[in-house]
């Protein structure tokens, strides 16, 4: 598909009519939340859905690339408890990929989930994916191990490098996809057993020539990476995707709900026409027809019930893409879109304006404030200090998307400090 015709590939693929409209509350969706922030603190009205509207369902299924896997186009983040409640739902309707990492619930993301699948027997039901942040190819090996045993299981069924491109890795990282060194480490895991299939998640500016050195270097089985209905006319992020996909590298979509900040009334159309935001979003993913699967963070059964449903009537309606185009023209300016490689270069002090926008995404969209700040403190100390000694002017210039950059990252500190 061409670039010209993938700004469009929404557009030709709405479903017309009612068929594909959704009549559900507002509420949270996947790993960006879509919960404005409530300024009294108060919860957001929910209505819950029909009891058996998913009754003896199975959710949809595609092929993950290369690896040759049916998943379900719907799976589970891991930034909340998997509790035995959770998965055994998911199980029931088909959502046995699960999503952790080395860092997620204070840590403890792995060890929850592993005791969960221990308790209910279902190891052998479950696609898990863990990650891990290195330094160097051989972290990878140190650090299997510990994911092995925190999650109770011999081996991974996908091991990711974590975060690819943020700020405590090196320049130059976006080519790991195709070094050597990083392919040796591939083989000699899948050659012990203790992964099938190895990857990287990436929600930075360098996603582009990560994807496209993924796709070159022939060893990268799947990418996890930041995509929603405010990527779609990004050109270098279209070229890579094609190329991946071209390559067969099963592709799995995060960040899908396009960041949410503090404007409500430029969200409210949504419920006005009878539509949930949340699966709006989740759709205009779906319909691109390249992404595999989606990571949804999920953490009521609530949320897991409008998000199957979502993902049994996938295809997204004209209205509805009306409405997301408006809003992401409406609001492009106040959400942080994570290609800090194209500001950061017009700062002259250590302050990582990616990591943490995202940390502030994480305490404002999330509802997440403790991670926010923990992650927070573990930026370097030079980092936080230079933030408002900074001069943003150049690089709110460099923005693409009009962001206040400088104001964003006072609140930043503000908040997180």
């Amino acid at each position: 598909m061409s670039n010209c015709s993938r700004r469009n590939f929404l557009k030709n693929s709405v479903l017309l009519g009612t068929a594909g409209m959704i009549g559900c509350s507002s509420t949270s969706s996947d790993s960006t939340n879509p919960f404005v922030e409530v300024k009294d603190n108060s919860a957001p009205v929910v209505t819950e859905p029909p009891p058996n509207a998913l009754a003896g369902k199975k959710l949809p299924t595609a092929v993950l690339g290369k690896t040759g896997i049916t998943v379900p186009i719907l799976s589970h983040g891991g930034l909340y408890e998997l509790n035995t409640i959770m998965v055994a739902r998911a199980l029931e309707l088909g959502i046995n990929y699960f999503d952790v990492a080395d860092c997620y619930l204070g840590g403890q993301s792995e060890i929850v989930l592993g005791k969960t699948l221990q308790k209910l027997g279902k190891r052998k039901e479950a696609f898990i994916v863990s990650k891990y942040h290195p330094k160097v190819p051989n972290d990878m090996i140190e650090g299997i191990n510990e994911r092995l045993t925190n999650l109770q299981t011999d081996y991974l069924d996908a091991y990711y490098i974590h975060q690819l491109g943020d700020g405590e890795y090196p320049q130059g990282c976006e080519l790991w996809p195709k070094m050597k060194e990083w392919k040796d480490v591939a083989e000699k895991l899948k050659k012990e057993k203790k992964i099938n299939f190895f990857g990287f998640s990436c929600h930075a500016g360098i996603l582009p020539q990560a994807m496209e050195a993924a796709a070159e270097g022939g060893f990268v089985d799947l990418i996890m990476f930041r995509y929603n209905f405010r990527s779609v006319n990004s050109d270098a992020l279209n070229r890579a995707i094609d190329k991946a996909k071209k390559a067969n590298i099963g592709l799995v979509a995060m960040k899908t709900q396009g960041g949410r900040v503090s404007f409500q009334t430029k969200a409210d159309a949504f419920k006005e026409k009878g539509f949930n935001q949340a699966q709006s979003t989740l759709k205009a993913v779906w319909s691109d027809g390249r992404i595999d699967t989606i990571v949804s963070n999920m953490p009521s059964l609530q949320i897991v019930q409008e998000n199957a449903t979502a993902a049994l009537e996938n295809r997204i309606s004209a209205v509805e893409r009306e409405l997301l185009d408006k809003y992401a023209k409406e609001t492009n300016h106040l959400v942080c879109h994570g290609c800090d490689n194209i500001c950061s270069p017009h700062v002259s002090t250590p302050v990582r304006i990616g990591d943490t926008l995202r940390y502030l995404m994480y305490h404002d969209n999330y509802q997440d404030p403790t991670m926010a700040k923990t992650l927070f403190s573990r930026l370097p100390s030079e980092a936080r200090a230079a933030i408002l000694r900074t001069d943003y002017n150049q690089a709110e210039m460099a923005c693409p998307h009009g962001l206040k950059i400088g104001k964003m990252m006072s609140e930043a500190l503000n908040k997180l400090a």
